[in-house]
């Protein structure tokens, strides 16, 4: 795993987190190409090490109360993974609302950061065990 060292810059980008994962054979389907459905679970792991990176493990938020769960994902397939690419995804919070957070993410080939694989807006929610809509911390806010 790659940390991007972004800060915010004069136009308050927001700081981007880099993950890196292998394509491995479990992930392909019969043509060697990554199956579209794998991708969530590259885009998953990358929004867990941003959350537990940039704020908290999700094990802590799970103990305070919140669990987070998608509630809508938009991807654009641009361009195929192969077994043995090394893939890099770029993780970052777009805005949050009282109870949204919206989080962008990017899959790129490692080494080639102009070919987006993979674009995808991924927006979360909270909740209470007991399914009760929560709003988001405050500390999403001030990311």
């Amino acid at each position: 795993m790659v940390e991007s060292n972004q800060t915010r810059d004069k136009k308050s980008r927001p700081i981007e987190r880099q993950f890196e994962c292998k394509v491995y054979y479990e992930d392909t389907d019969c043509m060697g190409v990554v199956y579209h459905a794998n991708y969530l679970k590259y885009l998953e792991r990358a929004r867990t090490e941003y959350v537990e990176d940039r704020l908290s493990s999700v094990v802590g938020y799970h103990e305070r109360g919140f669990l987070f769960m998608v509630h809508k994902i938009e991807m654009a397939f641009h361009a195929p993974a192969r077994l043995g690419d090394s893939l890099v995804v770029r993780t970052w919070i777009e805005n949050t609302t009282r109870f949204r957070i919206v989080v962008k993410q990017i899959v790129i080939k490692k080494g080639e950061p102009r070919d987006y694989l993979i674009t995808a807006t991924i927006t979360l929610v909270a909740v209470a065990p007991d399914g009760q809509l929560l709003e988001i911390p405050q500390e999403f806010h001030d990311l």
